[in-house]
C-alpha cells in the first residue's frame, strides 16, 4: 500500500474483519486440502476394505465418515498455523502491515482477531478429541465387524471348502435356509502349527456377540481330533457342546480384542479406567498419556496462533512462501517433540502429564519470545536468514524455469558476506565508507536480504562505480 502524504488512520473495525475474513478463509482451504490429500493416501486402505471385506459404496463412504473426525483432531491445528502465516505473509508482502503499524495499529491488535479463529478452532478441536474421535474409531470397528460378520455368514455354503477365517477351513454338509443352522461340520483347524486339529459335529450355528466385536461358531454333539507333530501323538475330545472363536480382524488388526481401546474410550470411560487402574502400571501410564494428549492437542492451536503472529509478519519479501516452509517446520517439529514425549510419558521415563505438555511448553516460551521481539520490531538473525535462503532458491528456480543464466559463484560468495557482515565488517571486505556500509545494513535489514549485486543500485549513494569496486575488491 503506497502512502502520500499525512499517514491515513485506519477504523480499527474494519482491520479486524479483514483479518478475521482471510484467516478464517485460509484455514478453511487448509483444512480442505489436507483433508483430502490424506483421504487420497488411503485409497490403497480402502480399496482392500472393498476387495477383502466386501465393502459396497454406501459401507465405504461410512467408513471415511468415520475415519475423518481422527484426521481432523491433527487436521484442524497443522491448517490454523498456516491458515495465520499466509494470511500475514500476503498482508506483509502487500506492504498492508507497515500500513498497519505506521496507523498506530500494534502486533497485539493484529492478534485479536486471529485469535476469535484459535477459539474458534480449539472449541472444534476439543469436541473432536473428547467426543466425535473416540466415537467415530469404535463405530469405525463396529462396521469393519459387521460387514465381515455378515461376509463370513454369507460365505459359509453347502459341500463347499471355505477358508475365509485365518487358520480354519470349514466344511458344512447341509445348511438350513431359513434358521442358518449348519448340519455335519467339519473343521480342519491349523492355527497352531505344531499341533493340528480336526473338529467334527452333528450340527452348530453361528453366534454373533456385537457387544464384544465376535463371532462364535456353537457346534453341538462332535469331536475334536487332535494330532502332535513333534511327539507324535493322538488325541481325541468328545463334546456336547464347543465354541469356536471366529477370526474376523485378519485384514484390521487394531480392531481385534473385546474391550474397548484406549483411543475408542469416551472421556468418561478414560478416566473411569485410569481411576480403577493405578496399581496396573503399564495400563496407568498409557491411559493418562492418552487422557491428556486429548487436551494437549487442541491447546496447541492456542500455542501455534501467538507463534504463527510474529512469524508471519517478520518477512516483507518472501510472501506467502515463506510462511509455508515456517509453517511446516514447526509443524513437524512439534510433532516429532509430541511422538517423543508420548513414548517417554508411555514407557514411564517422564511422567504423563509432563511428557504431554511439554512440546505446548517449548512453543508457548518460543511464542512468548517471537513475540515480544516482534512487538519491538527487533529483528530476529535466524529468521532473517532462512527469509533470505527462501528468496534465493525463489530466485534460482526462477531463473532455472525462465532459462536464465544463474549469477556467478564469486558472486554469491559476496552476497554472503553483504548479508551477514556488521557495519565495520562490510567497510573493510567491501572497501566502502561508513555512510554506504550503515546504508546496506539498514537495506537488509528492512527487507529480509539482498539477492543481487545490482539490488545494491536501490541503496542511496551507491551506483555502477561502487559496485564495480566491490567486485574488484572480490576479484
Amino acid at each position: 500500500m503506497r502512502m502520500t502524504g499525512k499517514i491515513p488512520q485506519f477504523p480499527l473495525g474494519i482491520i479486524n474483519r479483514y483479518v478475521f475474513t482471510e484467516t478464517l478463509g485460509n484455514f478453511g482451504v487448509c483444512i480442505f486440502i489436507f483433508t483430502l490429500t490424506l483421504l487420497m493416501s488411503q485409497i490403497f486402505k480402502l480399496t482392500e476394505l472393498v476387495i477383502n471385506k466386501g465393502f459396497g459404496l454406501g459401507e465405504t463412504l461410512t467408513f471415511i465418515g468415520y475415519f475423518i473426525p481422527s484426521l481432523l483432531v491433527f487436521i484442524i491445528p497443522i491448517s490454523l498455523l498456516l491458515g495465520i502465516l499466509i494470511t500475514l505473509g500476503k498482508m506483509s508482502t502487500d506492504g498492508e502491515v507497515i500500513a498497519c503499524k505506521a496507523s498506530g495499529i500494534s502486533l497485539l491488535q493484529i492478534l485479536r482477531p486471529i485469535f476469535i479463529v484459535s477459539i474458534l478452532a480449539y472449541v472444534i478441536t476439543n469436541l473432536f478429541t473428547i467426543y466425535l474421535a473416540p466415537k467415530a474409531n469404535y463405530a469405525m470397528k463396529e462396521l469393519v465387524f459387521d460387514v465381515a460378520r455378515n461376509k463370513a455368514e454369507i460365505g459359509l455354503k453347502e459341500r463347499i471348502f471355505n477358508s475365509d477365517f485365518e487358520g480354519l477351513t470349514i466344511y458344512v454338509n447341509h445348511l438350513a435356509p431359513k434358521t442358518n443352522r449348519l448340519k455335519g461340520v467339519l473343521i480342519s483347524d491349523s492355527r497352531k502349527a505344531d499341533e493340528a486339529a480336526t473338529i467334527i459335529a452333528e450340527e452348530g450355528y453361528l453366534v454373533p456377540k456385537s457387544q464384544e466385536l465376535l463371532l462364535t461358531l456353537h457346534l453341538i454333539n462332535g469331536a475334536i481330533h487332535r494330532f502332535g507333530h513333534k511327539q507324535e501323538t493322538y488325541q481325541k475330545i468328545d463334546f456336547k457342546t464347543y465354541n469356536l472363536n471366529l477370526d474376523l480382524q485378519n485384514a484390521e488388526p487394531e480392531t481385534a480384542g473385546h474391550a474397548k481401546k484406549r483411543k475408542e474410550m469416551s472421556l468418561p470411560e478414560l478416566i473411569n479406567a485410569v481411576t480403577h487402574r493405578q496399581g496396573d502400571r503399564e495400563n496407568y501410564t498409557s491411559l493418562l498419556v492418552e487422557l491428556h494428549g486429548r487436551f494437549a492437542i487442541p491447546f496447541a492451536c492456542l500455542v501455534f496462533t501467538l507463534l504463527g503472529v510474529p512469524l508471519g509478519v517478520s518477512s516483507p519479501r518472501s510472501g506467502r512462501s515463506y510462511g509455508f516452509v515456517v509453517g511446516l517446520a514447526v509443524i513437524l517439529l512439534y510433532y516429532i517433540l509430541f511422538s517423543f514425549g508420548k513414548n517417554l510419558g508411555s514407557t514411564g521415563v517422564l511422567s504423563p502429564p509432563v511428557a504431554m505438555w511439554m512440546p505446548n511448553t517449548l512453543f508457548f516460551i518460543g511464542a512468548v519470545y517471537l513475540f515480544k521481539k516482534g512487538q519491538s520490531e527487533s529483528p530476529v538473525r535466524l529468521l532473517e536468514q532462512l527469509a533470505w535462503v527462501i528468496e534465493i532458491l525463489k530466485s534460482k528456480t526462477r531463473g532455472l524455469m525462465e532459462g536464465e543464466v544463474p549469477e556467478a559463484p564469486d558472486h554469491h560468495s559476496i552476497l554472503q558476506d553483504i548479508n551477514r557482515g556488521s557495519k565495520e565488517e562490510l567497510m573493510l571486505k567491501l572497501g566502502i565508507g561508513e555512510n554506504k556500509a550503515a546504508a546496506i545494513v539498514a537495506y537488509r535489514e528492512h527487507h529480509g536480504g539482498i539477492l543481487s549485486l545490482e539490488e545494491l543500485k536501490e541503496i542511496r549513494g551507491i551506483g555502477e562505480k561502487t559496485i564495480n569496486k566491490i567486485k574488484e575488491t572480490f576479484s
